[in-house]
């Protein structure tokens, strides 16, 4: 027990032992595992003479990893005296709407028109994605959103120029492009010959990439000149950027040399005008389109319809994000495409039914499926039909060789009473018509007595010796003789016959097997 007397143990020594082993102390370069006061307090401690502290972070500032807009991973340094300047990716604002997916109206004619013609059944969902792997053949319908209660509906606020859909929240979208596609729908442009320009210039404008003269920059055409490059060899450039890149060059030669090469301008000529009526330059032709035409290609549709290849190819980029998970949406369960065109179908007197059973794969048919009566018909047909029915999904290369048998299965076919899919195979009209490797038919494979035929079945006169009964005893009963079946030597007999003939039968059996397997084998082509 310590008392007030007892002196207090001094442990300060034992600061100075170290109980680390010999071949520990040694420092092999690692320090994982290892920390220090300065390395646990961070944030609070000093920067170690002639060396600058790094901001928070992973890294030094000019060295963080910077991606560039395209999301392509490529890393830009951003550091001082850097000549890059890194765009951060931003995803576009989602738009507030609804996206349904619709078949094209054009293409689902054409589709129409292709199953009333023909005679094989097609699978809805092998239909609904030849729409979907094709953008220009699918539409996509547009809608607000539905407002939450209490707010009120939000207006959709797409522009669309008429003639093509294209389609733009902002209005100069669909007026810059409505002048460059759908100009030349209204007027012809020819070029004509003219004068030299006269007058001194001091400069002219020569473009950078491309190396073509544009003309001295106090030329009345000289703007109309730079949007007409941008448009035709340009057309992703915005303005300000493309007339960086313009040079003033001031060498007579040059100016010389640019002054023989305008002796050639384009005009414009409204499309059905007479002769003798004014030509126009770009400029005027613009007012003009812009006046009388533009106006009627504009509309403001509450309810969008554009086909998914425009969308995709919009200058919005939400517009563009929304087609494209349409899309991808759509094509891993293409539930609304197949309801869409399951509802044409019917209009158009289309016929569907599904294979194997109720849940089944869905098929259409421009024809209406109807069973065969062979009973009552005439016995070329009435045979290919019942070999059909026997041999489901059976080929052509399958039916009985006969230089008739083409003409009827074709007969059949044409009127619905012989289903012919789209993988080459037929089968028999029925509720759920089979379809699929499954139903094809094993070949018939001969019994296991006559597919043995070198054993042959012993004879009475070879049995008899064997099976003879002994002579039996005058005094003895009856009862005592063995019967003659049952004799060693007729035993050994039959027993003989008996192991020949289960082997004989396990040799088939083995044989069958193997050709049943080698058929489930076979795999149908498409």
């Amino acid at each position: 027990m310590q008392t007030e007397d007892t002196p207090k143990l001094d442990l300060s020594s034992l600061e100075s032992l170290d109980f680390t082993p010999a071949w520990a102390k040694k420092d092999a370069g690692v320090t994982v595992g290892k920390t220090t006061a300065a390395a646990r307090s961070f944030d609070d401690r000093a920067p170690a003479e002639g060396r600058k502290p790094f901001p928070r972070g992973n890294a030094p500032r000019g060295e963080r990893k910077v991606f560039d807009r395209s999301g392509s991973g490529q890393r830009h340094g951003g550091g001082k005296g850097s000549d890059r300047h890194p765009r951060v990716f931003e995803k576009p604002q989602r738009l507030e709407a609804e996206v349904k997916i619709l078949p094209e109206t054009k293409a689902l004619g054409t589709i129409i028109r292709k199953l009333q013609q023909d005679f094989h059944a097609y699978k809805l969902k092998d239909l609904a994605y030849f729409f979907l792997d094709n953008p220009q053949s699918v539409l996509l319908r547009i809608t607000p959103k539905a407002p939450s209660p209490g707010e009120a509906p939000k207006p959709l606020g797409f522009h669309q120029c008429k003639a093509c859909s294209f389609a733009s929240q902002d209005e100069s979208d669909v007026v810059a492009h409505a002048l460059a596609v759908h100009l030349g729908d209204y007027y012809d442009t020819k070029e004509v010959e003219c004068e030299p320009p006269k007058g001194k210039f001091s400069c002219v404008a020569k473009c950078g990439l491309s190396g073509e003269l544009l003309g001295p920059p106090n030329m009345h055409d000289f703007n109309a000149k730079v949007r007409e490059m941008i448009r035709t060899h340009y057309p992703d450039m915005t303005e300000d950027r493309y007339r960086s890149h313009l040079e003033m060059v001031k060498a007579e030669d040059v100016i010389e040399e640019w002054r023989k090469s305008a002796v050639k301008k384009t005009v414009f000529v409204r499309k059905g005008a007479a002769e003798g009526d004014p030509v126009l330059s770009r400029e005027q032709a613009e007012g003009e389109f812009r006046r009388t035409i533009l106006p009627s290609l504009l509309d403001s549709p509450k309810h969008l319809m554009i086909t998914a290849d425009i969308a995709l190819k919009s200058p919005m980029r939400s517009l563009q994000w929304a087609a494209r998970d349409a899309l991808e949406a759509e094509r891993r369960a293409p539930y609304n495409m197949c309801f869409a065109l399951r509802g044409a179908f019917h209009h158009r007197k289309m016929h569907f039914f599904r294979a194997n059973d109720s849940r089944g794969q869905e098929f259409v048919m421009g024809i209406e499926p109807k069973t065969f009566d062979v009973a009552h018909a005439i016995p070329e047909l009435a045979r290919i039909a019942k070999f059909i029915e026997d041999n489901p999904c059976s080929t052509k290369a399958e039916l009985p060789a006969d230089s008739e048998s083409e003409k009827q299965l074709a007969w059949l076919v044409s009127t619905g009473h012989v289903i012919a899919f789209t993988n080459g195979v037929y089968s028999a009209v029925e509720k759920f018509p089979k379809y699929g490797p499954q139903w094809r038919k094993k070949k018939d494979v001969k019994p296991a007595a006559e597919a043995a035929p070198a054993v042959a079945e012993p004879s009475a006169e070879d049995v008899a010796p064997a099976a003879e009964p002994v002579p039996a005893d005058e005094n003895a009963d009856a009862g005592d003789a063995p019967p003659a079946e049952e004799t060693p030597q007729a035993q050994g007999t039959a027993l003989s016959v008996a192991e020949e003939k289960s082997a004989a039968e396990d040799a088939a059996s083995g044989e069958t097997k193997e050709k049943e397997e080698n058929e489930g084998s076979v795999k149908l082509a498409e």
